[in-house]
């Protein structure tokens, strides 16, 4: 990186960046992610967060720039994108990767950006790679701190910054200035208002407009210091615990888009081992909800330190879906009862079920040191062999990130009434990265059509899937023509 900035060397890979330069395996890999973003953009529409974040951008109603996801009314640009990020957290159902939760800046914005700038599909996804790349690195270096996952909501700050910059066609310098105009204020969310409110849907809503609105700034000639970023006082000192150089310096070389995971239910990343081995156990033995005794799950850390970070918020039958999709003893429960785990299990009148939270109660966690060595060896974070008993640091080594995985692992027991158990292991969620990529584009297509039947007629559903599988070929008209396909005539 020479003398440069991170902020200019960023600069000058994201406009000097062309589509035929980007591997097929992450150009196929980005159209996976903006199935599954929409999915959770139609999935959100219908929770409470997000009925009360489109009636409020409804009554704004100003500008006709882009269009609200799945309702297909047009507003301005900023707020259409504000809802539309809303929505695709209102449920906690986005995709994420190594190390950040990108999507609703990579793919909802650039298909914003693409709206209002007349972009190409071959731009969009140029776009959509680029935040990936940028997003998970910023989450990367604060690996460790006091954030994680989607409290790193800074990210999309740089996000709406780079997919508006690209889009637009800002020259170097003034999209290193629109980078650091967004970080003039990144943010600290708070952990009450994260898991307890309903208010965590704005969460990246709000960072992705403020990064949007730099670049525009930018772009007309608001001028911003280089060090925003790495200064003495810049973000790399106050949020960082790994530095900022050797993260960004792999750019174009070692590609985090690659590691994109998918959820294939409602909430977060570590619920989901533990709900594919319910699951497939309820469908291999029909098991009656109402007869089981007890599950018991042995999971790693993270999976624990989620249940123990949500546990303050819940409010049994008044808890709010934003806190129970952090809840592995509720997710498991509705799915055993139900059958599933689908946005329809977070609505108001089934959390009210009390059943559920008597067989939630009988849900019981423990840590397993099989899976917690699993997750370490599969992760990039290691320690420093020239330095014993110093802390892990991150090694941007292609080979190790290639060799990673999502071993967010889980192994369950489920106890019926009548004595007889069932039991089930799996270390790689499905959809997660480290399982074959053809398994994971299916799990995608699968939530894309599961989440958009209620909202779309098929014929308009799998033409919106072919226009996706095929985006490298529209044009900026055709842009538009997917995006509306993506909405409902009946909403």
């Amino acid at each position: 990186m020479s003398n440069e900035s991170v902020t200019q060397h960023i600069a000058q890979w994201l406009c000097g960046l062309r589509f035929e330069s980007i591997p097929r395996r992450i150009v196929e890999e980005a159209k996976n992610q903006i199935l599954s973003m929409i999915a959770a953009v139609h999935a959100g529409h219908f929770s409470e967060p997000g009925r009360a974040v489109s009636r409020t951008v409804r009554e704004w109603a100003s500008g006709k720039d882009a269009t609200l996801v799945p309702a297909g009314e047009k507003a301005s640009f900023h707020h259409a994108l504000l809802a539309n990020a809303a929505l695709g957290m209102a449920l906690d159902y986005d995709d994420y990767l190594f190390a950040g939760h990108t999507g609703h800046s990579a793919v909802l914005g650039s298909l914003a950006a693409a709206e209002v700038y007349n972009g190409s599909g071959r731009e969009v996804l140029v776009a959509q790679i680029v935040a990936n790349e940028i997003g998970g690195r910023l989450g990367a270096v604060c690996l460790g701190g006091p954030l994680n996952g989607q409290m790193w909501s800074f990210l999309h700050l740089a996000n709406g910054a780079a997919v508006t910059a690209r889009l637009q066609g800002l020259d170097e310098e003034k999209t290193a200035a629109a980078l650091n105009l967004a970080f003039v204020q990144p943010p600290h969310p708070l952990r009450a208002g994260f898991f307890g409110t309903e208010g965590k849907a704005l969460l990246a809503a709000s960072n992705v407009i403020s990064g949007v609105q730099a670049a525009q700034f930018a772009a007309h000639g608001l001028r911003a210091p280089t060090d925003t970023w790495e200064g003495d006082d810049g973000f790399e000192r106050l949020f960082a615990v790994h530095p900022l150089r050797p993260a960004f310096a792999t750019l174009g070389q070692l590609w985090l888009t690659e590691t994109l995971s998918y959820k294939i239910y409602p909430g977060c990343a570590y619920i989901d081992a533990a709900l594919d081995c319910v699951l497939s156990l309820q469908r291999q033995h029909n098991i009656d909800g109402r007869k089981v005794k007890a599950v018991r799950i042995a999971a790693t850390p993270l999976t624990l330190g989620m249940e123990a970070w949500s546990a303050p918020y819940l409010r049994g039958q008044e808890s709010l879906p934003v806190t129970l999709n952090f809840s592995l003893a509720y997710s498991v429960a509705a799915a055993l009862l139900d059958k599933e785990l689908t946005a329809r299990q977070f609505l108001p009148e089934r959390i009210h079920d009390a059943a559920t939270w008597s067989l939630a109660s009988r849900v019981h966690l423990e840590v397993d040191d099989r899976f917690t060595q699993r997750l370490q060896e599969s992760s990039p974070l290691r320690p420093d062999p020239t330095r014993p008993g110093s802390q892990p640091t991150l090694i941007w080594d292609a080979r190790i990130l290639q060799a990673a995985r999502m071993a967010f692992g889980a192994r369950v027991q489920i106890e019926l009434e009548n004595g007889r158990t069932f039991e089930a292991e799996q270390e790689v969620p499905f959809a997660a990265y480290g399982r074959p990529f053809d398994d994971r584009r299916k799990h995608v297509e699968d939530k894309f059509r599961r989440e958009t039947r209620y909202t779309l007629r098929k014929e308009r559903m799998e033409k919106a899937v072919d226009m996706i599988f095929h985006i490298e070929d529209l044009n900026a008209a055709q842009v538009r023509e997917l995006i509306r396909a993506c909405c409902s005539e009946r909403v």
